[in-house]
């Protein structure tokens, strides 16, 4: 079991590596566990100490313990069988730079306007036409105030009559509701 987790661990440091991270490795290994002549298995974390010492009993013991946990009932004098195993590295890397977007006035470009659109608000009682801009032509230090609608790609962002809008310098939008 050593030499099969041994293995695995190489080669998912070796695939961490590539990735670049090389840096505060972990590395976890996971045991599918079940009583000889069940079915189902129950997954078992396990403590690296626990091979490095071979110990067995520790194995099983951790095994009737997840058991106790999930099924209210355990059965320590059985024997168990391990299904599969488990070895899972991970690493942490340094986080990619923030990049920021161009800086603006408070009007946003003529670029970011899209045209006008009816929109229904409570608040009106009525459709009104309001303002639509491109959210990837917004610039840092643009303020919107509502109503209006900013358009992306996978999302689309409605505000309000009385709702403020402000892009800061990673493109977030801000929005400081009536």
């Amino acid at each position: 079991m050593n030499a099969l987790l041994a293995s695995m661990r190489d080669e998912a440091m070796a695939v961490v590596a590539q990735g670049g991270v090389t840096a505060r490795l972990s590395e976890t290994r996971i045991a599918y566990m079940r009583y000889v002549g069940q079915e189902h298995v129950v997954t078992v974390d396990l403590p690296l100490a626990y091979f490095v010492t071979r110990d067995r009993a520790a194995i099983k013991s951790a095994f009737d313990d997840e058991h106790q946990r999930r099924y209210a009932t355990s059965a320590p004098t059985e024997p168990v069988e391990i299904a599969s195993l488990r070895a899972t590295v991970a690493g942490i890397t340094q986080k990619p730079p923030l990049e920021t977007i161009g800086r603006g006035d408070s009007d946003p470009p003529a670029a970011a306007f899209t045209g006008n659109r009816d929109v229904y608000f409570p608040s009106f009682g009525e459709f009104r036409v309001v303002p639509t801009f491109r959210r990837s032509k917004l610039l840092a230090g643009n303020r919107i105030a509502g109503p209006g609608i900013i358009e992306e790609y996978a999302s689309t962002t409605v505000l309000s009559p009385g709702d403020t809008l402000d892009v800061d310098a990673f493109g977030n939008l801000g929005i400081e509701v009536e």
